[in-house]
């Protein structure tokens, strides 16, 4: 008899702020991205979470052209149906200091915090490698 399978599915984005295109264009695409994002959550009881991408900065970027979300999104994200954070931006740990990514951790986890959750977990999408101290940085702010 085939042996069973159990496959877990992660809804997530992965958001470059300014990659190959201009910072406000690639807003336009965030704006729209959310706006729909929660119009399902809040539609779709059956759609159980989204994770954005592990950055908070996401959400200043969102909220200042849309700042009537903001009760949206923290209801959605208390509810830890929206998973924000850790990090403030994803950062390419070869590029900055140990001090940078600390800094970098606690501002995400500062303004995870006053939406109502922190997902706690090392969440890097998009590194080109990892720093032999990411653990150590990563277990100091307690994160799987």
């Amino acid at each position: 008899m085939a042996e069973k399978f159990h496959v877990h599915v992660v809804s997530h984005t992965h958001w470059d702020r300014e990659w190959y295109l201009p910072f406000q264009q690639y807003r336009h695409r965030l704006v729209d991205m959310i706006d729909n994002l929660l119009k399902l959550l809040e539609e779709k009881p059956s759609f159980n979470y989204f994770v954005l991408d592990g950055q908070t900065v996401v959400l200043e970027d969102y909220l200042e052209i849309r700042p009537e979300n903001q009760k949206r999104l923290k209801r959605e994200i208390r509810r830890k149906r929206l998973f924000i954070g850790p990090w403030y931006i994803l950062p390419d740990e070869f590029l900055v200091s140990g001090e940078s990514l600390v800094r970098n951790l606690l501002r995400g986890h500062q303004i995870a915090g006053a939406f109502g959750h922190i997902m706690k977990i090392g969440y890097l999408p998009d590194s080109f490698g990892h720093i032999n101290q990411l653990p150590q940085v990563l277990n100091g702010f307690g994160l799987d």
